[in-house]
């Protein structure tokens, strides 16, 4: 930390603004209820009140909250003035526009202005060369005529991520159209992102819902259409390959690709014409300056040791923050007296392999040794357990699962860990762990003998499965569930539908992957936990995830031998095929899962099985057997009183009688589906079901009649927050009014329509447009008759 001159008007402006945040955060009652009430960790507010840092990102979050004290506590009336100055007035400043931009807007009269970037780091060096040569590349996008991409490369630790982070934080304010960000985990102990599911996010991120069964190469050209006219930065970290980027590269100028990697990229320079550049190891000046910036004066009182101690990290910036984060814990120590502590790590006297990299000089395990061994026994093994799960991201009552402490215990071992820059602590109280540190953690996992690790990590499952059932609880509290083979959890429910889908998401990657561990003893938990996520799966259309979860609890649910699990598994494995679009696939699971259910009693799988099967039918214009299929279901849900899965089969059943033209059969069956619907209030079926309903009565010569029933599926696509459900009934009353003859009101509906549905990214959109083309363009009527 540089020396501080009190009577700067900076210092003077950061004090201020310490002390007013103090001021608040008392009103709110303390920096639990600050974190509750902003959705901003509790650290971060402490460190912003305290004066040891300024928050960035997640500053729009913090200054909502802020807003709402009175003046009259805290003496601000301008935060984001006060912020400014006591930032000094930097380029960085967050201003009013820019702080929209950290988190989706939508809605009429403007398109979602995304802003994904993680957290810059607060002392940055040097590297000022490197940041005009990406300056003078991308700033080319700023003039509309080129679409520039840089790449950083060069060996873990170099700094490659910190230096795009803090460009792009930097130029921000410029992409006034936000910045999309993807960890492409090229070089994790994982699997690599695969571009799908990066592109997939992008385009939920702008505002629009890809279709389920589209393929990278579609979504790729819909995320060209969505960044057309735009003016975006698109981050793209720690990529594998140029085959992993191909997809993911703007076309359209205006928009700008800042990429890094460990590999040379050479391949995207060639295709490209990208700006590759190599990141050195610092050196000894710059590295000498970071670990100044971050001890302060105690380098220069003892230059002598500071030159040797940036000298053993050998120009890698990560382990001068390490070594130095490690000196700052020790205020009262030499310099002299850290580094004897360091020196058995420093002299290389550890029985670790090196950590293959590009550049044979760093071992960023040896470096990641130094930090671990001063951590206390507690923490270490927290650490090394660590290894053992499965996801990057984790929350303290995971973390107290997985290691069998209390989760106040958890969260002091993270905070240790996160002081040892082990951890970076990000949004909502989650903490996140480097790569390379993920890898060190896993080996150092290695070393638990395995009775150990399987408990452990049945501990993590057991929790995530009772954590995600009481989150999809409220998002699908009707759907049939058998009994948890775990106890209840002890955190505290989710209060409503939108935190358990806020956590839900937060966790998806996790929960994931705890099902994608081949453990023979996780089985009955790994295929459990699958289940459990369907609904929200179904809800968020994460087909992809969708598909990994489920094929992967397949294989658990075959291995420990559970019929009854292997049938609910593979029933759910045909949904998750039907929404990529495998009809065969999805229809080869029904009628396996359903000779399972009825081998083991289970009357309600079989009805499942039956409906899914007739949906499959329905779609292939089989409507006679889909006929069958489904009164055989409804029969068996009409006796067992399934109330919601009544209302399914009856609204899926009319489908095929209006294909066939049985309209007054369709309405029967619609009417009692709505009143099932009514009674359980499950909005987003309701909005199906009024749908079909105006289809219906369209179909059958009622139009007054058709109308009503569209306006009915809209105020229930809006009770359900679905703007899908809203656009489709707006469609349904531009045909109603094509039907009986007005145009206009035609044009307006359709139009209406095809502005949502473009923005969702559906595939309804191009029905509604040729509709809408058929109609030719629109005449204005002569002054006289205006």
């Amino acid at each position: 930390m540089r020396r501080e001159d009190p009577a700067h008007p900076t210092t003077q402006a950061r004090r201020r603004f310490a002390d007013a945040l103090r001021r608040a955060v008392d009103e709110l009652g303390g920096d639990r209820a600050a974190e509750a009430a902003s959705g901003v960790g509790k650290a971060t507010w402490y460190d912003a009140k305290t004066g040891r840092s300024i928050p960035q990102w997640s500053w729009p979050a913090m200054r909502a909250v802020l807003e709402r004290v009175p003046h009259q506590r805290t003496g601000v009336r301008d935060w984001e003035g006060l912020r400014a100055a006591a930032r000094g007035g930097s380029g960085q400043r967050t201003s009013a526009r820019h702080a929209d931009l950290a988190g989706p807007r939508s809605g009429a009269g403007h398109r979602t202005v995304p802003f994904q970037l993680p957290p810059a780091n607060a002392t940055f060096v040097a590297r000022e060369g490197e940041l005009s040569a990406v300056e003078k590349a991308l700033g080319a996008a700023l003039t509309g005529c080129t679409v520039p991409v840089v790449a950083l490369v060069g060996p873990p630790g170099v700094g490659k991520t910190a230096l795009a982070l803090q460009w792009a934080h930097r130029a921000a304010p410029r992409f006034a159209d936000g910045v999309l960000y993807a960890d492409l985990h090229g070089w994790s102990p994982g699997q690599a992102s695969e571009p799908r599911a990066v592109l997939a996010d992008w385009l939920r991120a702008l505002g629009r819902q890809p279709e389920p069964d589209s393929g990278p190469e579609q979504l790729a050209a819909l995320l060209r259409t969505a960044l057309t006219g735009r003016r975006v930065l698109l981050v793209l970290d720690n990529a594998a390959s140029e085959e992993q980027l191909r997809l993911l590269l703007p076309a359209g100028p205006g928009c700008a690709s800042l990429v890094t990697s460990r590999n040379d990229l050479s391949g995207l320079a060639i295709e490209h014409g990208a700006e590759v550049l190599t990141l050195a190891p610092f050196t000894p000046a710059e590295a000498l300056q970071l670990l100044r910036d971050v001890i302060g004066p105690r380098a220069d009182r003892e230059p002598d040791m500071a030159e040797l101690l940036t000298r053993l990290c050998d120009g890698l910036p990560l382990a001068v923050r390490i070594i130095a984060a490690a000196a700052r814990r020790r205020p009262d120590e030499s310099l002299a007296a850290v580094l004897a502590s360091f020196t058995p790590e420093l002299s290389g006297e550890n029985n670790l392999d090196r950590l293959e990299s590009d550049d044979p000089r760093s071992d960023p395990r040896t470096i990641f040794s130094w930090s671990v061994g001063r951590l206390d026994e507690a923490t270490a093994s927290a650490f090394r357990q660590l290894g053992l799960h499965p996801g990057d991201t984790f929350e303290p009552h995971a973390v107290a699962a997985l290691t069998g402490s209390s989760p106040a215990t958890a969260r002091k071992r993270l905070h240790a860990l996160r002081r040892a820059h082990l951890l970076a602590e990000s949004s909502g109280g989650r903490y996140r762990m480097h790569d390379l540190i993920r890898v060190y953690a896993a080996e150092l996992a290695g070393g638990i003998p395995t009775a150990a690790a399987v408990e452990a990590q049945t501990r993590l499952l057991a929790h995530y499965l009772r954590r995600t059932r009481q989150a999809e609880m409220t998002i699908e509290p009707h759907r049939h569930r058998p009994p948890l083979p775990v106890p209840g959890d002890t955190a505290a429910a989710f209060a409503d539908g939108p935190t358990g889908l806020a956590w839900l998401d937060a966790e998806c990657a996790n929960l994931v992957a705890c099902c994608a561990l081949d453990v023979a003893e996780l089985d009955a938990l790994r295929w459990r936990l699958a289940y459990e996520m369907k609904g929200y799966f179904f809800l968020t259309k994460r087909s992809t995830e969708f598909l990994t979860a489920t094929s992967a609890a397949l294989e658990a649910a075959v291995r420990v031998q559970d019929p009854a699990g292997e049938a609910m598994t593979r029933s759910n494995l045909g949904v998750a095929l039907r929404e990529r679009g495998d009809d065969v696939g999805a229809l080869r699971q029904y009628e396996h899962a359903g000779r399972m259910f009825a081998e083991v009693g289970d009357l309600h799988g079989v009805s499942n099985t039956l409906g899914h099967r007739a949906a499959i039918h329905r779609r292939r214009d089989e409507h006679e057997q889909a006929l069958d299929l489904a009164y055989q279901a409804l029969d068996y849900y009409r006796r067992a009183d399934a109330d919601r899965n009544t209302a399914i089969m009856l609204r899926g059943i009319a489908s095929t009688h209006v294909a066939l033209g049985h309209h007054a059969d369709a309405e029967q069956c619609l009417v009692e589906s709505l009143r099932l619907c009514t009674r359980l209030d499950m909005a987003m079926d309701a909005a199906r079901a009024w749908r079909t309903l105006a289809r219906t009565l369209l179909a059958s010569q009622q139009p007054q009649r058709s109308r009503e029933a569209f306006q009915m599926a809209i105020e229930a696509g809006l009770r359900c927050g679905s703007r899908y459900e809203q656009a489709l009934g707006l469609r349904g009353l531009g045909d109603v009014a094509a039907a009986t003859g007005d145009l206009d009101q035609a044009r307006l509906r359709w139009q209406e329509a095809l502005t949502a549905l473009t923005d969702l990214g559906s595939a309804q959109a191009a029905d509604v447009a040729a509709a809408l083309s058929r109609l030719g363009p629109q005449v204005s009527p002569p002054p006289g008759e205006r």
